[in-house]
């Protein structure tokens, strides 16, 4: 209560008009943990919010997801786990990234799962685990960074029995290439999966968890031994795998928006913007947006990205600054200060979402939304 109180009053000492605004819609969230559920296993989604829920906001995001039923949110790391118990959520929470053992053995959080992700992680926890703690132990089934090799899961096993204290709820891995439509790898990775599956469940009869599939993984899941999936991007409402986007009826759930800052007429053969990247080829009028690439409008846009003012199409004109982007617009009647202007359309089809902007950009949307600095206001809209 105290923690809230101080909350109402500090929002209330600092409140201010942001310049920029990134709207989360709630709607667009719900449905498409919706259309995920449908081709999940019998223990659902369990949605991935690590990196700031992947640019849209750890916080509301997971107030939102913290009403629905879903077996647990995924964050990377413990400060993000911190961060989810401070504001009250209280949805089990598994830290699938690599975890300091300070934290882990120092770790007063309840309903919280750490993931071991190597045999000498393994190793040094058998040791100096000196309380239940619980965990999920990840496997490497053919990606190659993180996780037990096949070759050592008979000694990860017998390291885990050694000590009671180490409480194992799940098991996890994770796809290379599952957005792929060469299934070759994936479904290697599969039969070894599935095969894994039946080993530790034996081994640990009482075991919760069993996920490998992020969201392009979710287009196998009926060759997949699991009982829960993991969703991040599609969660978000981009699917990269070309089946899924037919098969599930994803919608974007960000989009962010500012203002028209200031306008001017600029004459045939100037230049506008550093380096002198842009020379008028007509009369035209320019305006500013008062965001650059510190606010996440990707430098690559530079003469080739487009804002939408008034919804309409309007292109960046000159190199993206830091904190200023120069828009052309000719196509706009009469515009005016503090005119509305969309950076990133929530709209799939949008010259301006996040999808088309990665492809200018030569990069995926993953990098596109991670990169909307967190200091920006969320703001969830129904």
């Amino acid at each position: 209560m105290l923690r809230r109180i101080i909350r109402y009053i500090r929002k209330s000492r600092f409140s201010y008009e942001p310049l920029i605004e990134v709207r989360i819609s709630k709607s667009a969230l719900l449905h498409n943990l919706k259309e995920l559920t449908k081709i999940a296993p019998e223990k659902g989604v369990a949605p991935m919010l690590k990196s700031n829920a992947y640019g849209h906001g750890l916080i509301p995001v997971a107030k939102i997801l913290d009403d629905t039923s879903i077996p647990f949110l995924v964050v990377d790391s413990y400060v993000e786990a911190l961060k989810l118990r401070n504001e009250d959520v209280s949805s089990p929470i598994l830290i699938i990234g690599y975890s300091h053992i300070k934290n882990i053995l120092a770790n007063k959080l309840k309903r919280l799962a750490f993931t071991i992700t190597s045999i000498v992680e393994l190793e040094e926890l058998s040791l100096k685990v000196t309380a239940p703690t619980t965990f999920h132990l990840k496997i490497d089934t053919g990606m190659h960074r993180q996780g037990i090799l096949f070759r050592e899961l008979t000694e990860a096993i017998a390291l885990i029995q050694s000590n009671p204290n180490i409480v194992l709820e799940g098991i996890c891995s994770h796809f290379a290439n599952a957005s792929s439509d060469d299934p070759h790898h994936t479904e290697k990775q599969i039969a070894l999966w599935n095969k894994v599956v039946g080993i530790v469940r034996t081994a640990f009869p009482n075991l919760s968890f069993w996920h490998i599939s992020a969201t392009s993984g979710h287009y196998h899941n009926q060759k997949i031994d699991a009982n829960v999936s993991r969703s991040g991007i599609g969660l978000f409402g981009i699917a990269l795998h070309t089946k899924l986007c037919q098969t599930l009826a994803l919608t974007p759930v960000l989009s962010m928006h500012s203002v028209l800052g200031s306008m001017k007429h600029v004459k045939a053969g100037e230049s506008i913007g550093y380096e002198l990247l842009y020379h008028a080829p007509k009369d035209m009028i320019v305006g500013t947006v008062p965001a650059g690439y510190y606010e996440g409008i990707d430098k690559r846009l530079t003469n080739k990205g487009v804002l939408l003012v008034r919804d309409i199409p309007c292109p960046i004109v000159g190199r993206v600054s830091m904190n200023i982007t120069t828009i052309d617009l000719s196509a706009v009647q009469n515009p005016a200060l503090n005119d509305p202007v969309t950076i990133i359309s929530a709209s799939p089809t949008a010259p301006n979402s996040v999808r088309e902007i990665a492809q200018l950009c030569d990069t995926s949307p993953y990098e596109i939304l991670v990169h909307i600095p967190e200091q920006l206001r969320r703001v969830v809209i129904e």
